[in-house]
């Protein structure tokens, strides 16, 4: 993510290639660079420690687990961004990291384990007040990106949870 960032301030404007920008064929190319671009270091600096956190609870599940629930949630969220966002040039982690906190509470509600409740509690305690950031508010801020990582965590910890068919 930081290389990402001093290639997007090396590339100004043109970075934008690389950011989602809905309904349009460059734009998709996003959905697979747009969560490691950041707007600047400010931007990375805001994004880094609640990924790191959340990120670390989600891999205490496995490396396996860790790697199929962030490719699940950074597609998942940018193909729905890239389908209903607004028209901009959308970029950065939060909406992963929104898909992470979707996940871990999600997860509490489908396996019911203990330790999976307390670390739900937690992190709503911790982290709860993010949700704030998926009603429509600042300029410039991914609402729907947030909005929709919420929404690919909850599917991804619904997916693992779907009752097998024997």
């Amino acid at each position: 993510m930081a290389a990402a960032t001093l290639l997007r301030a090396l590339l100004g404007q043109g970075a934008n290639r690389l950011a989602i920008v809905p309904r349009t064929s460059g734009g998709l190319v996003g959905i697979f660079t747009a969560p490691f671009m950041h707007g600047g270091a400010a931007h990375l600096a805001a994004n880094l420690p609640p990924f790191i956190v959340l990120g670390a609870l989600v891999l205490r599940h496995g490396q396996h687990t860790f790697l199929k629930t962030v490719l699940l949630i950074a597609l998942g969220s940018g193909l729905l961004l890239w389908l209903l966002g607004r028209s901009a040039a959308h970029m950065g982690a939060s909406g992963v990291i929104f898909g992470f906190f979707g996940y871990l509470v999600a997860l509490a509600y489908f396996s019911r384990g203990m330790t999976d409740v307390l670390i739900a509690g937690a992190v709503v305690l911790v982290y709860g007040s993010m949700l704030a950031g998926i009603k429509p508010a600042r300029n410039g801020t991914s609402f729907e990106g947030h909005f929709f990582g919420l929404l690919a965590g909850v599917a991804t910890a619904w997916l693992e949870h779907i009752p097998t068919l024997k």
